[in-house]
């Protein structure tokens, strides 16, 4: 199936309801409702590329038709595609869903102040696996909401009983929360950046990565700490987190902690690194009872700061 579309109708309802072995391409549309691609049964080997969107709720929505039936999504391959002005998040991919590749996507968000809007680029939830993206780059997912509350709104999300979500040359710039906020088990960051968030990176498990670079971060809004990596060690553990990096950049022109590390263990490995920081900035700030047991390590010398 090869499809066109020049508008979408004013009540935002979805256009595509995706089958399997269906290929979408050169899709563009405005003002969407959640979900241009809507996935509300198991499906297999579906393709879409070339996709421009302006303006609505959400582009790939995967939620079930009755909700417990659940909608697995196998070999899903997203190639080419630009959304901006986003109001809730470029897909959502959920269940047990797995094998995928998502591709040369670019998605920017919109200011949303709607009570349960949650804003998030790219998410992942339930048992999803085996995902793939690359050259992804997810930009101004921002949730307002009053000074004393939290400021959701993230670049990337993956949440625990995800596992091995790989992201290949991503980047996340400008969200109120994390830029890549993952919970999965064996991901894989290769070569990713992430700027001006609030969090640039918040890593809730174990993680691996080859060359991460982190650029300013900035706190948006609302309550919550700011830093280049908030590291979500849980108490009790007993085994910590290991974040192994292999190459760290780090850019910032105000003096943000560089690891945050929350409620319990870490151990941080970092292979070669390139930090340019003013004078003082915290290597590590503990938080409650976070800790970094015999400190970080460097392969060589470690940063002056």
């Amino acid at each position: 199936m090869t499809s066109r579309l020049v508008r979408i109708a004013a009540e935002g309802e979805p256009v595509y309801v995706v089958h399997s072995g269906a290929a979408y391409r050169g899709v563009h549309a405005r003002d969407v409702g959640n979900g241009l691609f809507v996935i509300r049964d198991s499906v297999r080997g579906v393709q879409i590329s070339d996709v421009e969107v302006a303006g609505g709720y959400r582009v790939i929505e995967n939620t079930s038709v009755p909700r417990e039936a659940g909608a697995d999504i196998v070999g899903l391959r997203v190639q080419g595609a630009k959304a901006s002005f986003l109001r809730r998040s470029f897909a959502r991919i959920r269940y047990g869903s797995h094998d995928g590749v998502i591709a040369d996507v670019t998605a920017s968000g919109t200011l949303t102040t709607g009570a349960h809007d949650l804003p998030v680029g790219i998410s992942f939830a339930d048992t999803a696996h085996d995902f793939r993206l690359e050259r992804c780059t997810m930009r101004g997912f921002r949730w307002k909401r009053g000074d004393s509350k939290y400021w959701n709104g993230d670049g990337f999300s993956t949440e625990r009983g995800n596992a091995r979500i790989q992201f290949k040359q991503c980047a996340a710039w400008d969200n109120s929360d994390g830029g890549f906020d993952l919970k999965s088990t064996d991901s894989l960051l290769d070569d990713c950046t992430s700027g001006r968030n609030a969090r640039n990176f918040r890593l809730w498990s174990s993680i691996r990565a080859t060359r991460l670079t982190s650029v300013n971060p900035q706190k948006i809004g609302g309550i919550g700490d700011t830093n280049h990596f908030a590291i979500m060690a849980a108490q009790g553990l007993r085994v910590p987190l290991v974040i192994h990096i292999e190459h760290l950049v780090v850019r910032s022109d105000k003096a943000w902690p560089i690891f945050d590390v929350h409620d319990g263990p870490a151990h941080i490995v970092i292979g070669s690194h390139d930090i340019q920081v003013p004078p003082g900035t915290p290597l590590v700030r503990p938080r409650g009872k976070g800790s970094v047991p015999g400190g970080v390590s460097f392969a060589g010398a470690p940063p002056k700061l």
